[in-house]
């Protein structure tokens, strides 16, 4: 009966290591991925990401850390990834030149459940419809 828990003990933390160490790979290898789209920015911490580097007064904080990772750089406030334009340039090219790439809305869920994203000017992708 000893040897029976014992090896029931073993396969069972061999099966725990496994999903763990799978978990881990897969979570790396997916972080690498979408990170490597986002431009650099200051380390995160867990859950609530860069909030407590941006403080009581943003534009000071933001001004500091665009002088370390330049003129454009990615922030997570929260569960939300931000991308901070601080330099003319950059803002001129991002809005002439890449808007459509950033002119996508969010949609929260009380809009999806009625279609207003379907239906309503407002909550639309940029188009003819606006003009």
């Amino acid at each position: 009966m000893c040897v029976m828990s014992l090896l029931l003990c073993l396969v069972s933390s061999c099966f725990l290591l496994l999903y763990f160490f799978v978990t881990v790979k897969t979570r790396s290898s997916s972080r690498g991925s979408s990170r490597a789209t986002l431009p650099p920015g200051p380390p995160k911490l867990p859950v609530v990401g860069n909030i407590f580097q941006v403080g009581y007064s943003p534009h000071r904080s933001l001004t500091a850390l665009s002088k370390i990772y330049g003129p454009i750089m990615g922030l997570k406030l929260g569960s939300l990834t931000t991308i901070v334009i601080s330099s003319p340039e950059a803002a001129k090219e991002a809005l002439k030149t890449r808007d459509h790439h950033l002119s996508a809305r969010t949609f929260n869920d009380p809009v999806r459940v009625f279609d207003h994203h379907e239906y309503s000017v407002a909550w639309g992708p940029p188009s003819a419809r606006w003009r």
